[in-house]
């Protein structure tokens, strides 16, 4: 568009800056503080403030902790924008916290033990000297405070008489199971959302003994970690293959359940350590340059061993070069395919431990076959034990025996070179 020659551009919103009004991302991250609390409370059970078995999640409450002693006790876990204010006994989401759990105790009255509504918003603050009798009547904590003394319903005084039979009346609840749950009922105030990361993992986890030596980066890792286990609990995603071959409806039981046993967090089980990092496999490529089945070099193991000094391990190594070798003739009649890569990846790994041992050892003018040969044997045992899955799983005997096998090809030296008889060329 065009006045007296210029030119009026017309703004494009871009969408890296124009904030939309999609609620899911408030929606996801209520629940990360969900279940961002199921993580305080395994915490507690290892720091021995809570008592807990297991954690159930999404199971009735919002967590379902049971006790040794076979009651449960009920969380809800509700966050609140600082905008609105505290919480008193007129909030929907406290109040249908409090609904539910006055429906779970008419439900399963000898199987609760407490209650606890927790939540990053403070509950309104009065003190008891307050004039204003409206706002004392539906102050959460001096109506906890008041009730705690009120065998029954009509030992309820003003102001919190008329509040309680708002609640019940509201609630559908009878007086004496609300009062019931009123006095099991503890209001908690967690961390703030945008806090709760850095406090859970440095006050929580952090203080753990398991977690002492931990850097800020393991931290964050398993607190993530633990987190998303409380999130795959609380779901109902479930993989077991047996919930395709029970018949829950009609003969299946609670222990047979596997959704309810998917929303399990036995606390015991749960291994609380820095996340491992996995090692990646080095494949070498090429064919091996072990011969086998092969005439091998006659003398050439002896001459090197006998010029390092040990011809006392003669007899030994060549029980198990034999043996190697029959070993890795036998994989490649099992499996051609693989065995050659198997192969390779073995000699390598042994060669590469070999150089490294004669290159510590190896002094000038001397004989350094002793030491090389004691630094080799420690080598190889950690190499059957730390690589155990990329060498596929090959016993100290056949390292020993791959690294006499690569010293009759003149791979490995145990003194320093010199012209041998009968080597290959």
């Amino acid at each position: 568009m065009s006045d007296g020659g210029s030119v009026v551009k017309k703004k494009t919103a871009r969408i890296e800056t124009t904030r939309s009004d999609d609620p899911g991302d408030q929606t996801e991250r209520n629940y990360r503080y969900q279940h961002q609390y199921g993580v305080v409370l395994l915490a507690a059970v290892r720091r021995g403030s809570r008592g807990y078995i297991s954690l159930y999640c999404e199971h009735h409450e919002d967590f379902l902790a049971q006790r040794p002693d076979g009651l449960f006790d009920g969380y809800q876990v509700k966050t609140s924008k600082p905008e609105n204010g505290a919480w008193t006994l007129t909030s929907v989401p406290l109040v249908g916290s409090i609904g539910r759990f006055v429906d779970l105790l008419s439900a399963y009255p000898d199987q609760i033990g407490e209650f606890f509504f927790v939540s990053n918003s403070e509950v309104d603050s009065v003190t008891a000297k307050s004039t204003d009798d409206a706002r004392r009547g539906k102050c959460p904590r001096l109506m906890l405070g008041h009730l705690q003394d009120c065998a029954l319903p009509d030992h309820i005084e003003e102001p919190f008489r008329t509040s309680f039979k708002k609640l019940a009346a509201e609630l559908g609840a009878e007086p004496a199971r609300l009062l019931d749950v009123f006095k099991r009922l503890s209001i908690i105030k967690a961390p703030s959302r945008d806090e709760f990361d850095a406090s859970l993992a440095h006050e929580h986890l952090g203080t753990l003994d398991e977690c002492a030596s931990m850097t800020t980066s393991q931290l964050a890792d398993l607190r993530d970690n633990l987190v998303s286990m409380f999130h795959r609990a609380a779901s109902i995603h479930v993989t077991d293959p047996d919930r395709h071959v029970r018949d829950f409806i009609t003969h299946g039981s609670t222990s047979d359940d596997v959704f309810l046993q998917s929303k399990q967090i036995v606390c015991a089980d749960v291994v609380i350590a820095a996340p491992t990092v996995t090692t990646k496999t080095v494949f070498y490529q090429g064919s091996s340059t072990i011969s086998l089945g092969q005439p091998r070099p006659q003398g050439v193991l002896e001459q090197k061993l006998a010029q390092g000094g040990i011809s006392d391990t003669i007899d030994y190594m060549k029980a198990r070069e034999q043996a190697a070798e029959y070993h890795f003739l036998e994989e490649q009649a099992r499996n051609p395919r693989t065995a050659g890569q198997q192969l390779r990846q073995v000699e390598e790994a042994v060669h590469g431990e070999c150089l490294e041992a004669y290159m510590g050892t190896k002094t000038q003018g001397q004989p350094f076959g002793q030491n090389m040969f004691n630094d080799v044997a420690a080598r190889l045992r950690r190499l059957e034990v730390d690589r155990r899955e990329v060498l596929g799983g090959q016993p100290y005997e056949v390292l020993m025996g791959t690294a006499a096998l690569l010293t009759g090809e003149c791979r490995v030296w145990w003194s320093e070179r010199f012209p041998v008889k009968g080597a290959r060329r």
